[in-house]
């Protein structure tokens, strides 16, 4: 009963729409009607500028974190098997990102869960969560399309939960690994229209319309 609670919480946490509360009260706007219509950090950046874009990552991400953070106090009052803990860390940011994703303030519409989910591998596994940040950042830094460096971030990084275990000589958690693999093939979707867009070479790169 305890874990249901803590993961209805967690839910509500994610559902936290920082980007629509950040244009709403500072940028007098509502970015659902602006741009791409998304609460994400990318359409807060092109259409408020490169500030409100800024804060909308780094609540996203630091609410993805705190997820994983919460999860390890609660699993550190337990004596749990490795494994156990693992598993329930991992379903804690995947709970956090589909609150983001189907955020309950936004009668379960939400953003695409890419910041979320950096929060979330910060803390899970930082090496991870780094390298899937690398490889993010390599795509933008070549293309400057933020959709397709994290259309391609989110094809690698669940093969990086069996990767990053073989190189250290440990055994992967195969849990964690088809958990993740489920939540990227979910963000992949909320990237549907960007794919479409991205296949007739009409995606944009990621400018701000506004000077800071």
């Amino acid at each position: 009963m305890f874990q249901i609670a803590f993961f209805i919480f967690i839910f509500l946490l994610g559902s936290i729409p920082f980007g629509l509360l950040i244009s709403r009260y500072w940028l007098k706007i509502d970015i659902r009607q602006q741009g791409s219509g998304n609460i994400g950090m990318t359409n807060v950046m092109r259409v408020g500028g490169k500030l409100p874009g800024i804060m909308t990552f780094v609540l996203d991400f630091g609410k993805g974190s705190l997820a994983v953070l919460l999860a390890q106090t609660v699993f550190a009052m337990s004596e749990t098997v490795p494994e156990d803990r693992l598993l329930f860390l991992s379903i804690t940011g995947v709970v956090v990102v589909c609150g983001h994703v189907f955020s309950v303030f936004l009668r379960f519409k939400g953003g695409k869960g890419i910041s979320t989910l950096f929060g979330v591998l910060a803390v899970l596994n930082f090496s991870i969560g780094l390298t899937a940040a690398l490889v993010w950042a390599g795509m933008f830094l070549w293309k400057r399309i933020s959709s397709l460096s994290a259309i391609t971030m989110l094809m690698i990084f669940p093969w990086l939960f069996l990767l990053v275990p073989w190189l250290a000589n440990e055994t992967p958690v195969w849990t964690m690994f088809f958990l993740f693999l489920l939540l990227s093939s979910l963000l992949i979707f909320k990237h549907r229209g960007n794919i479409q867009r991205l296949l007739k070479d009409q995606e944009g790169q990621l400018s701000s319309n506004k000077k800071d």
